[in-house]
Parts: C-alpha cells; sequence; structure tokens
C-alpha cells in the first residue's frame, strides 16, 4: 500500500503543470512594445550605452498558459508586456523547411508524433501546438521565414540554432527576408562563434564569457567588439566582471531561466531568495533572460525610455 501511494506521489508531481503562479494581464491588452532599429544599426544598438538601458530576453518567445513556446502568437502576447529581446529555437524538417521547435520530436508540443528529421512541412503545418501544460491551442508551428518577417520593426530575435542545422541557409534566409537588422545569434563555444562569424561577419552574437580567460579567448579569435553580447550564465558572477564586460561595451545577459526548480527565476517565485530582477539588474545584468518576463517587466520596465515605440491595436 505505501509504495503503490508513494508511486502515486511520484507521478503526480511530475504531472503537475509548469505553471505554478498566475500570470497577470499586461496593464493594457491593446498596446505593444516595438523596437525599431535604424538600417544597419544592430550591431550600434546591441552595444552598451553609457546610460543603462535593461532589457529582457524572452526565453523560447515568452510562452505562458494558453501561448505555446516558440509560437507567434506567444511572442506578440510578449510584447504586450513589455519591449525586448526573443530568444527562439531554430530547427530542420526532412525536406530542409526551417522552422521554430525547441526538441528534436514533435510530442511535447504538437499534437503530432515523430522525430523532425523524418517529417515535411506538408506534415506538419497543420499540427496544433500544445502550451507548457499540454494545453492544445489552435496555434500552428512557424516557419523560421516567417517568423523573420514579422520580426522586422517589432523585436530582435536571437536564434538558438539546433544541432544539424545549416547556419549558411539560416544567415542568408536573414538577409533574403529583410531582418538582418532584427536577429542575432547564439553560440555556445568560442569554435561555433567562429564558423558563425565567418558564414554572417555583419551578425551580432551571443557568447558565452563566464571569466577573463574567457575573454581573452575570444579577444584570439578576431570577432569584432562591436559584434559582441556577453552571455554570462544562470548564476550571478562578482559585480567586478560585469563592470569589466561594459568596459568593453558589451551588454551583459544574465540568465534566471532554468530548471523548473532550481532557477533564479523560481527562487525568486516560490520567495526561496531575497533577490530581485531589479536587484540582478543592478548588479551588473544588461538583459535578463527569463522565464518569467511578466515580473521583470514588473520591475524594470520604465514607459518613458526612447528606445521603442507603443503601437495600439486596431479595434
Amino acid at each position: 500500500m505505501l509504495k503503490t501511494f508513494l508511486t502515486f506521489l511520484i507521478t503526480l508531481a511530475v504531472s503537475l503543470p509548469v505553471w505554478a503562479e498566475d500570470v497577470p494581464p499586461p496593464v493594457d491588452p491593446t498596446v505593444r512594445h516595438y523596437l525599431s532599429i535604424p538600417e544597419n544599426g544592430l550591431a550600434a544598438f546591441m552595444r552598451r550605452p553609457k546610460m543603462a538601458i535593461p532589457m529582457v530576453s524572452h526565453h523560447r518567445g515568452g510562452p505562458m498558459p494558453g501561448f505555446p513556446e516558440n509560437s507567434l502568437e506567444a511572442m506578440g502576447n510578449a510584447l504586450a508586456y513589455g519591449y525586448g529581446l526573443m530568444e527562439v529555437d531554430v530547427a530542420q524538417l526532412k525536406d530542409g523547411t526551417l522552422i521554430l521547435m525547441h526538441d528534436d520530436t514533435l510530442g511535447r508540443t504538437t499534437t503530432g508524433r515523430g522525430a523532425l528529421r523524418q517529417v515535411t512541412w506538408e506534415q506538419v503545418k497543420d499540427l496544433n501546438l500544445k502550451d507548457e501544460n499540454g494545453v492544445i491551442t489552435s496555434f500552428k508551428i512557424p516557419r523560421l521565414e516567417d517568423v523573420l518577417r514579422w520580426a522586422v520593426h517589432k523585436t530582435i530575435l536571437t536564434l538558438d540554432i539546433k544541432r544539424g542545422v545549416d547556419f549558411a541557409k539560416v544567415a542568408a534566409m536573414v538577409q533574403a527576408t529583410g531582418a538582418q537588422d532584427y536577429t542575432a545569434g547564439i553560440s555556445y563555444t568560442m569554435e561555433q562563434a567562429v564558423a558563425f562569424n565567418r558564414l554572417a561577419p555583419k551578425m551580432p552574437l551571443s557568447i558565452g564569457l563566464y571569466s577573463i580567460a574567457d575573454v581573452k579567448a575570444l579577444d584570439e579569435t578576431g570577432i569584432p567588439d562591436d559584434l559582441v553580447i556577453a552571455w554570462t550564465g544562470t548564476r550571478l558572477l562578482d559585480s567586478d566582471f560585469y563592470q569589466l564586460l561594459h568596459q568593453r561595451g558589451w551588454r551583459t545577459i544574465v540568465g534566471t531561466l532554468g530548471q523548473r526548480d532550481r532557477s533564479i527565476d523560481a527562487e525568486i517565485r516560490d520567495g526561496r531568495s531575497e533577490l530581485t530582477y531589479a536587484d540582478i539588474v543592478a548588479r551588473g545584468a544588461d538583459i535578463v533572460a527569463t522565464d518569467r518576463f511578466w515580473a521583470v517587466q514588473r520591475e524594470i520596465a520604465n514607459p518613458n525610455l526612447f528606445i521603442f515605440t507603443q503601437l495600439k491595436l486596431a479595434k
């Protein structure tokens, strides 16, 4: 009996919804906060200004209940809460079609099944997306091409290129859609950063910098400083290190996202940390990469900033 009860508890814990908090509605649901970047001005925009302007990076496009990850609808909804970057995952299908999807299989986030590398766009285009609680929505899998066109004059996409995806094809699509001023890449190693920079020499790159040794290694690559966005991980580093990065003109990204119960987001949400998102910005974060964009926006958003525009939606 005890074994059966324990098995039930474990099953219940695993099946609990991801979202353990109520998400408040935006202050004005008819408003969207859009970034507008001057032509050929993305690299200059991503340089750290003398007057720090904190921003949010929406992990997987800012999902919340009813709005699945890596969907156009989630991104549009997230921009009702404030401006920011959209980190999205780029995957490739059997026929070469580039889509937004984090997993290499369809089951968790769609009504389909199977590996992405074994299906074509015709086979997946009519599938429905599921939100983080497994609720089926009416939303569809977006193609990267459509997302790039959507992002122009709205938000900066940071592209997490999944293993096996042809980055040269991604870079060519960015140019073909006119999204070069609204797209940055994410690299996980210095070698990958060098390869991406070779293929897209004008594209800003998020590069992992966790120590002075990493900064020295970056300098040896020859990647121009004005293309660097400093990803500093999912735990706070010493404020002196953030200051060193700032002196190079680099915006720093601090990830509060992560595992459901072990991330900074979870610690703040559950009251297990005295930190606030404002504290993290004060420590040296220019960009907070988060799963709780509404909470971060509530603490750091400044409606008087001139770098974005608010557009009323048509009734």
